[in-house]
This record gives C-alpha cells, structure tokens and sequence, in this order.
C-alpha cells in the first residue's frame, strides 16, 4: 500500500498554461517553486488555479484544480 503525502497546497502565482516541457516551472503564491520532471503536454489556461504537491511511491506529484491530469515535479533549489 503506498501512502500519500500532501507536501504543499494553495494557488498558483499568475496564468497556468498547462503542461508543456520538462522544466517548466509552476510557481505557487507563497514562492515556491516546482519544475515539471517528466515529458508530458496538456493545454489548459487558468489564472492562479489552486494546486497541491502530492508525495508517492518516490515522486512529486502535481494536481491542479480544473485538470484531470497530473505531472511529475521536482521542487526547485
């Protein structure tokens, strides 16, 4: 059984455009910022939609309100 983690949760900092490259960067309101760590695309605008950062199995996940989608991250240093 693998457990979930919520690591962060709040709004997004300005437009979300979706998924589109590795490295893309989603910022949340407070300045923490997450890189996208796995080649995937999905086009979807929202201004400053509420996100959250799921820890499983090993990997950050991103969850942002208004997908069905989520994204692979890596918090960025």
């Amino acid at each position: 059984m693998n457990a979930q983690m919520v690591v962060q949760v709040g709004k997004l900092n300005g437009p979300f455009r979706g998924f589109r490259t590795q490295l893309t960067r989603f910022t949340f309101l407070n300045g923490v910022s997450w890189l996208q760590n796995e080649p995937k695309y999905l086009y979807y605008y929202a201004h400053s939609p509420r996100a959250r950062v799921i820890y499983e199995s090993g990997v950050y996940i991103l969850e942002v309100d208004g997908t069905s989608e989520t994204v692979q991250v890596i918090r960025e240093s």
